[in-house]
């Protein structure tokens, strides 16, 4: 599948869906006014309507529609944890071996996809189902049902969890949360006129009896309003039917592409279309139903939010493949026909109990995929240091270095983890010195992990700390953040690959942090994000060992792209203050410019798959607020007519 190709045309189709959105809403402020005639001719005894009357109801109508709108934006822009709140989930207990699954299963996809680990929460409901939320992706949250927890298996769960990731990664998150709050402005308007009509019905006066109004004429405008309200409803439907669609496969295919497996999101979708539909039991889950993962029982036909199940499926594995039954009654079916299917075989086990497994909270981190796609290439080694079917590695062939591996994914993912350990082990991997670790045996794996041997694996246990961190108190964080500030400051001058871990470490652990404050320190002009990517390009060069020449082939190519005026030159040194600033005019770019830019920086490494360049370009991510894209060398040769297709 031609995934970058697929991306581009959903992505198309979605800025032409959005635009036809705001044409439904022209429609509606149409619809009112006509209704507003027809109200004046029942009512008006044949006089004809008073100055600015079409102005009055266009007004009213906006000021209902985007103060609706406003109000629920105010709502969901505090991030993906406020509207797992509205739908009644809780954060997940980590002294639960199903919801430390979860855990320990996000934190392996979001670190394969170069995303923060989001927050997550657990909808107390028996449906399988999943969605992600957020303003951006270091404030968003990933919710699960509990039905989901206890009946897919760790592949199917990662799955699921990875599709919900790559709408973070793919930015779909935030559009769900901008046609949420645009859903919900439409549907003031029938709300409104919900209450004329009560007030009607009802003894008591309402907003048009206090202003003298006759009864008949809140019953005409409450029963006008509901109807055009209802079709504001059904245009916004429509619409976000139509976006959903799209990225849903979009999202389907990310997935396979982040954990390189189609049977753990694929069987997840078998078993749901299994499954008899349940609806979810919130009242708030018919206004997000476009965040979910599958469609919740209601809507059907065109008023559809998702694609078909049975469509999904097909696409994921080429073909038509049946649903699933239910675990049990399957699994007995299997086993009394002696059914050598795979696809059968790699569905039928417990939950956690594919592959031989142990059960997955049981699991040692090195037996799962950490990260399954990492851009990171000595990660993969991870997947499978048990001993399986896997290639064998340089991890798994040096004893010593899993070994090292091992008791520091251990620890980390200890519930014993304790303040002082984690900030002694935050240092240690943000300044490169474990000097200061009083056990002699994780000294010794801090410091193989801050050597050549483990640079490949900095990064991503790096990763896994700051998420287990990113749960404490922002006082307890602050106070980490300036710990790792003081060791890298220690020798009076602070290295590149210090600035790199310290910068990636800051933006995870500060994703409260305002963009706007951060981009209002710093002017944003085309002429300051041309010297910004001066800054920016210098530094990679250095970290990357590159060319002058292939320097500034790639920062031609990168302002062309951004359209952005190439600088003159790039500058002979860079210091670290410099280069904040430069990533704080660069927060600036268009979402959708920013992926751009951090391919063209993937380029610039002289050794492709560089541990060291490839934590530069994360903490570029980081600090720009957008995800490390997939197969970065790829999609720039895709804009420049080249094929690039992933199988």
């Amino acid at each position: 599948m031609d995934f970058y190709a697929h991306q581009e045309r959903a992505r198309v189709a979605s800025r032409r869906l959005t635009a036809l959105f705001a044409l439904s809403l022209a429609a509606v402020v149409g619809a009112v006014n006509a209704a507003a005639v027809l109200g004046w001719l029942l009512l008006g005894g044949g006089t004809r309507w008073p100055q600015y009357f079409f102005a009055t109801n266009t007004l009213v109508t906006l000021l209902i529609v985007f103060g609706g709108a406003w109000v629920e934006w105010q709502r969901l822009r505090e991030g993906g944890a406020a509207l797992a709140e509205r739908l009644g989930a809780r954060p997940i207990d980590d002294s639960l071996p199903l919801h430390r699954r979860l855990r320990d299963v996000a934190e392996e996809v979001s670190i394969g996809a170069g995303a923060p680990v989001p927050s997550l929460h657990v909808l107390d409901d028996d449906p399988i189902n999943a969605l992600a939320a957020g303003e951006r992706p270091g404030l968003a949250a990933v919710i699960v049902t509990r039905g989901a927890l206890e009946r897919l298996q760790r592949a199917e769960l990662q799955g699921v969890v990875a599709h919900e990731i790559a709408h973070i990664v793919g930015g779909d998150a935030e559009l769900n949360v901008r046609l949420a709050a645009a859903l919900y402005g439409l549907s003031s308007l029938r709300l409104a006129g919900y209450k004329l009509l009560g007030s009607a019905v009802s003894r008591e006066p309402g907003p048009l009896g206090r202003l003298g109004a006759p009864r008949v004429a809140a019953l005409v405008g409450g029963a006008l309003l509901s109807a055009v309200g209802m079709l504001g409803v059904v245009a916004a439907q429509l619409l976000k039917a139509g976006i959903s669609r799209q990225r849903e496969f979009l999202a389907d295919a990310l997935a396979v592409q982040i954990t390189r497996d189609r049977d753990g999101l694929g069987c997840a979708l078998r078993r749901i279309a299994g499954e008899a539909p349940a609806p979810l039991r919130s009242g708030y889950a018919a206004m997000v139903s476009h965040f979910l993962l599958v469609q919740p029982v209601g809507l059907r036909d065109w008023f559809d939010t998702h694609p078909p199940l049975a469509e999904r499926i097909a696409r994921l594995y080429g073909r038509r493949v049946a649903p699933i039954a239910p675990a049990a009654a399957a699994c007995a079916a299997a086993s009394d026909a002696r059914a050598t299917s795979a696809d059968a075989a790699s569905c039928c086990d417990a939950p956690g109990q594919r592959g031989g497994f142990a059960p997955a909270d049981t699991i040692p981190f090195v037996r799962v995929a950490l990260p399954i796609a990492a851009p990171f290439p000595g990660t993969a080694s991870l997947a499978r240091a048990d001993g399986g079917a896997a290639p064998a590695t340089s991890l798994q062939r040096d004893s010593r270095s899993a070994a090292a591996a091992t008791a520091l994914i251990t620890q980390i993912r200890s519930a014993s983890l304790g303040f002082e350990t984690a900030g002694r082990w935050l240092v240690a991997m943000v300044a490169g010195r474990a000097a200061d670790e009083p056990d002699a045996a994780m000294r010794a794996s801090l410091d193989w992990l801050v050597s050549p041997a483990g640079a490949s694996l900095r990064v991503p246990l790096l990763e896994l700390l700051l998420a287990r961190i990113r749960r404490w108190s922002s006082a307890r964080r602050r106070e980490l953040l300036d710990r790792c500030r003081r060791a890298v400051e220690a020798d009076g001058h602070v290295h590149s690959a210090e600035w790199i871990y310290y910068t990636l470490a800051r933006h995870r652990l500060s994703p409260n942090v305002s963009s706007g404050a951060r981009q209002r320190r710093v002017p944003n002009t085309r002429q300051s994000q041309s010297r910004a990517l001066a800054a920016l390009f210098a530094m990679a060069a250095a970290v990357g060992e590159a060319s002058a020449r292939a320097t500034r082939d790639a920062l031609v190519d990168a302002a062309a792209m951004l359209e952005i005026p190439p600088p003159a030159s790039t500058p002979d040194e860079v210091g670290t203050t410099e280069l904040a600033l430069a990533l704080d005019t660069l927060l600036g770019l268009p979402p959708l410019d920013k992926p751009i830019l951090l391919k063209v920086l993937f380029t610039l490494a002289r050794t492709p798959g560089d541990p060291n360049y490839e934590a530069f370009v994360r903490a570029v991510a980081a600090a720009i607020d957008c995800p490390v894209p997939r197969g970065a060398g790829q999609q720039v040769g895709a804009r420049r007519g080249e094929p690039a297709a992933v199988s």
